[in-house]
């Protein structure tokens, strides 16, 4: 069986909505979430890798092609 380590991605992708001067962000968390999900599902977001995380070693490391253990 071969190790497993976890892919590390972040979306990148500007979301902006519309609202009266003076609204809090906070405020407008369920307009920004239902404009990304809108672009999510037409795929219209930036998906960036950032890392790899090793959970047995607890080790990160940007380098995916890495085969140093194959767990044999």
């Amino acid at each position: 069986m071969s190790k497993k380590v976890a892919y590390d991605f972040s979306v990148d992708s500007i979301v902006s909505v519309d609202a009266p001067a003076g609204t809090s962000p906070d405020d407008l968390e369920q307009q920004v979430l239902e404009k990304l999900m809108d672009r999510l599902l037409s795929r219209d977001i930036t998906i960036r890798f950032e890392n790899i995380f090793d959970h047995a070693t607890g080790a990160y490391n940007e380098d995916w092609s890495e085969e140093d253990d194959k767990g044999e």
